[in-house]
């Protein structure tokens, strides 16, 4: 546990370095363009595993969300709040908080044992804006899901039916996506 604290740590200076790095070395001479309404596609938490997300901003700097898509065990959703914060360079960070799947269990040869888990998952991240096009946008994110005690009792309850489990549950997970923007 103390390495993942360690790495969450250095993850967290790095995206902060980098992000006050890229604020000071690239700046716009033309005004700042944000969206209002975007539609993107990724993987990730907020794109509902592998899926879509749509944003809407009703405040240039706060977006409530719905994402979905396929979770390896079934259709998993997403929905929740972004605050990013707008700079004058094409970097923007912002926190996401969210509520929906953040773990799936399958298991191999017996599909009634697959399950989604449902809870709050909070992250940080960046959308990053190309020079040229105010039409769209990459968004990279850092998730880590806050999971309740569930999902220890179902992993109680698979080994009580002899099914063992080859892989654990990450402890973070990342998003990535590409977002068009319509307004």
């Amino acid at each position: 546990m103390d390495q993942i604290k360690k790495y969450l740590l250095c993850l967290l200076v790095s995206f902060c370095s980098w992000t006050a790095f890229a604020q000071a070395a690239v700046e716009r001479p033309d005004p700042v363009v944000y969206d209002k309404l975007s539609f993107g596609i990724g993987l990730g938490l907020d794109y509902g595993g592998i899926g879509a997300n749509l944003m809407a901003y009703p405040h240039k700097n706060i977006g409530l969300f719905f994402g979905g898509g396929y979770a390896l065990a079934g259709f998993g959703y997403n929905t929740g709040a972004k605050i990013r914060i707008i700079t004058q360079s094409r970097v923007h960070p912002y926190f996401i908080g969210m509520y929906g799947y953040n773990a799936a269990f399958v298991v191999s040869n017996a599909t009634q044992y697959n399950k989604l888990f449902y809870s709050p998952t909070i992250g940080f991240g960046i959308d990053s804006h190309s020079r040229r096009s105010t039409n769209g946008y990459w968004s990279v994110a850092l998730m880590i899901p806050l999971r309740g005690s569930e999902i220890d009792d179902y992993i109680s309850y698979l080994k009580t039916q002899g099914i063992s489990l080859k892989n654990s549950l990450s402890p973070v997970g990342l998003s990535v996506g590409y977002h068009f923007v319509i307004n």
